[in-house]
């Protein structure tokens, strides 16, 4: 416990961190490092000083410092906490707690994402994931999002592969907006139906959804539920490869966990919803 509490002590001032992170590109010599942090001479010393007893920095032959092999390991070990102090009114309003620890301790590979601080930001990003999309999109949520259906009628038509997971319980699919969702033609729903049956499109069904997650081969959006489980759909999103690999496996995870719907919940999601399209065209 002493040495952590000491680690946290040095990496309490920023200018040491900043210097941990500046080190983390290459090997530096005391004068690139103060010019880039601004610092005096007798100071960025000090700092490096102190770096180098907890074991953190080496000074080399050339005179340069570089990380050591503990230098490297306790960046990669916080960066999830550097992500999560750099978002800290998300996160205090937000609530990762059914979100396996093994996820919550690789929060890092988060941080070459953009901040979607609008809802209306997240749903065009899931737009353009469907769009994109070339292999496959991977989805979890907590309703249905009716005015991308046409989008993934699309990306089935070009090949791509749609797996989807649902919540046991429902509400009804929707618009953010509340006006009425636009429906596909009967041609496409058919298409749908059929892609159901040739295996194109799959899904599991869980009892509680702890993230709100699309992803491609190409880019992904994640955000995590409000604190009383609902979600406002704002979050995260990137074409950054380690936050892509995040949402994968995290969506991996989950549909291992999944349980596959019963016939009677296809027909209801897909047969009988194409019923009700169809009546409320009418209307």
């Amino acid at each position: 416990m002493e040495h952590l509490l000491d680690l946290y002590f040095e990496l309490s001032n920023e200018d040491r961190v900043k210097i941990l992170r500046l080190l983390e590109r290459g090997p530096a010599n005391l004068t690139a490092m103060t010019r880039t942090l601004g610092t005096a001479n007798q100071e960025c010393s000090r700092h490096l000083s102190r770096l180098s007893e907890r074991g953190l920095v080496e000074k080399r032959g050339d005179g340069s410092y570089s990380l050591t092999a503990y230098g490297g390991l306790t960046l990669r070990l916080i960066a999830g906490q550097l992500f999560a102090a750099g978002h800290r009114d998300y996160f205090k309003a937000h609530t990762l707690r059914r979100v396996p620890d093994r996820f919550v301790s690789r929060m890092g590979e988060l941080q070459g994402s953009r901040f979607t601080e609008d809802v209306w930001v997240t749903f065009k990003k899931v737009e353009s994931i469907f769009s994109g999309a070339e292999d496959y999109v991977y989805m979890i949520h907590d309703q249905y999002l009716l005015d991308i259906l046409p989008l993934g009628v699309e990306a089935l038509r070009r090949g791509v592969r749609l797996r989807s997971i649902d919540p046991l319980s429902r509400e009804p699919g929707r618009r953010l907006d509340g006006e009425r969702p636009h429906y596909i033609g009967e041609e496409d729903e058919e298409y749908l139906v059929k892609s159901w049956e040739e295996g194109r499109v799959d899904a599991r069904l869980m009892s509680s959804i702890d993230a709100f997650l699309y992803v491609s081969e190409r880019e992904s959006v994640l955000a995590f539920p409000l604190l009383d489980g609902s979600f406002d759909y704002v979050g995260f999103a990137s074409t950054d490869e380690d936050m892509r690999t995040f949402c994968l496996d995290l969506f991996n995870h989950y549909w291992t966990m999944g349980l596959e719907p019963t016939k009677e919940r296809v027909q209801e999601t897909y047969f009988a919803r194409r019923s009700l399209h169809r009546a409320q065209r009418q209307t």
